[in-house]
């Protein structure tokens, strides 16, 4: 018997994919536009294939920073494979969730299944902020002396598939299609490797969450309390040795039961004091002695414990925004770049807050220390990108000088593709960042996949039809996201020719690539 998605699961997936993207990693793929605006054509495509024997399409995969030091591996999924995965999560989600510890115990808060028509699909009720709420809770019944703080080290890309693979089977039950599609997903996006789910979409959020619920019943059937936020626990415990004792249970049964590991700067035994002080910010009365943390206080007393998360500004009470108003932003944007170690959620969250106010002050302080915005070069970006004020020569300048730390060698920011994709970004996104003199010797010298898709769409909004022309020809020798971009940059063209062109080659394209095609004749880059 085949599978065949629903209509409401694949409206829904492309629903959540307007409203959140694909992922919080990756820029969001324009194909989606696409998709959207051709979808009878694409959801009928997609719902003659049985999901059971569907073929993976190309995913792009680079390293990313995921601290000033460390990094990690992410995969941007092909926009089907991508809804195709979404909506097996939205038909499969209740009995997913069903299988873990309840919302009522209060005790795991991230990522309760609970979508809703505009595409969300997790609850607004389970968040950071209400892990936060549950700790200073446990804190107050338990009256605990110390606390373990654990967090598992590379949670996403190192869950072993096999126990992805039995935990999607006791969820659903042995032999369930959906069981099925979604482990020939996972295991072929793991590749050679026995390990890891991609990092960045809601839906791999899920599957890792039911993957680990072993782990939540095993600590409460030995008594532990604690709670825990995707791959953040605290225990609240009654002495030094029963946090011990829960320590190295965990540590244990991630080993023994998943082939994971603790962080080891980031887990340990703290005291309650300290740990109030330091991870709830209880202590109100303390001397403020820095931008940074004159910032956290407010964002503490306006509610807001989560730096990750977003601010609607104009919601918040004229009192609160007269005080972010007031705060130096610039000022604790260079006390945390001075920083050995800034905290990186800080910095995310002022580059939003700053992007959101339409301030310009940071620009300098951005382009004179770019190296140390690498490990925050998306939001960095987006930052530049959102500011409405900038006059076209301005963005010319700032252009200019994105090529110039691309370029350069001793610049951290050029050794990394990832990096690399996102100084790009605003040539790929608005023509007004011109630097078209640039863009054919960058295509050229470019070493990666990343940089080269960016700049064929930088190349079709400065209207570089001579090059299109010169390279049509070698669409088939391309590989499928340079394809994409191509056919969208090529519209460039003049109407006729770009008409004539994409009926020639109707043939040769599949569903996506038709659907760019047939979007961009409707809406050209240029």
């Amino acid at each position: 018997m085949p599978l065949i998605l629903s209509d409401s699961a694949l409206d829904w997936s492309l629903k959540h994919v307007a409203a959140w993207g694909d992922t919080d990693i990756f820029p969001t793929a324009f194909e989606f536009d696409a998709i959207a605006d051709d979808w009878k054509n694409v959801k009928a495509s997609i719902q003659s294939a049985d999901i059971l024997k569907w073929t993976v399409r190309p995913f792009r995969r680079c390293l990313v920073p995921k601290h000033r030091f460390g990094f990690r591996i992410s995969k941007q999924l092909d926009p089907l494979d991508f809804l195709v995965f979404t909506a097996l999560i939205h038909e499969v989600g209740e009995k997913l969730e069903a299988c873990r510890i309840p919302v009522t115990d209060n005790i795991v808060h991230s990522y309760r299944f609970a979508p809703d028509p505009t595409g969300r699909m997790f609850s607004d009720k389970f968040t950071y902020r209400s892990f936060q709420q549950a700790s200073h809770d446990a804190c107050d019944a338990y009256a605990p002396s110390h606390i373990v703080i654990a967090d598992i080290a590379d949670f996403f890309p190192r869950l072993y598939t096999h126990r992805i693979d039995n935990a999607l089977d006791s969820a659903l039950g042995l032999g369930h299609m959906h069981s099925g599609a979604l482990k020939q997903l996972i295991g072929h996006w793991a590749g050679a490797y026995s390990y890891g789910i991609p990092v960045g979409s809601a839906a791999s959020r899920l599957v890792a969450e039911v993957s680990i619920s072993d782990i939540d019943q095993l600590l409460l059937s030995e008594g532990a309390r604690y709670v825990r936020y995707s791959d953040d626990f605290r225990f609240f415990c009654t002495s030094e040795a029963e946090a011990y004792k829960y320590l190295t249970l965990v540590a244990r049964a991630l080993i023994d039961n998943h082939g994971l590991t603790l962080q080891q700067n980031k887990t340990k035994i703290v005291p309650v004091d300290l740990f109030r002080t330091k991870y709830l910010r209880e202590n109100e009365k303390r001397e403020l002695d820095t931008l940074s943390e004159r910032f956290y206080d407010l964002l503490e007393e306006i509610g807001i414990e989560d730096t990750y998360g977003e601010i609607d500004y104009l919601a918040l009470a004229p009192e609160y925004q007269e005080a972010i108003h007031q705060l130096n932003l610039e000022g604790i944007l260079e006390e945390q770049i001075n920083e050995e170690e800034p905290d990186l959620s800080l910095l995310k969250f002022l580059l939003r807050r700053l992007a959101q106010l339409g301030d310009t002050d940071a620009i300098n302080l951005i382009f004179d220390n770019f190296s140390k915005f690498v490990p925050v070069v998306r939001e960095t970006v987006e930052y530049l990108l959102s500011i409405e004020t900038l006059s076209a020569t301005k963005k010319k300048e700032l252009g200019e000088r994105l090529i110039e730390i691309y370029r350069d060698e001793t610049s951290t920011a050029s050794h990394l593709e990832y990096s690399r994709m996102y100084l790009l970004r605003p040539f790929a996104s608005d023509g007004e960042w011109n630097s078209d003199d640039q863009y054919v010797k960058v295509f050229n010298d470019s070493l990666d996949e990343f940089s080269r898709r960016e700049i064929l769409l930088a190349m079709g909004r400065s209207k570089k039809d001579f090059w299109f022309r010169s390279r049509k020809q070698n669409l088939q020798e391309m590989t499928a996201w340079i394809r994409r971009a191509f056919i969208y940059g090529a519209s460039c063209l003049p109407t006729d020719e770009y008409k004539h062109w994409i009926r020639g080659i109707d043939g040769q394209l599949d569903q996506v690539e038709r659907a760019v095609a047939q979007w961009a004749r409707k809406n050209p880059i240029a």
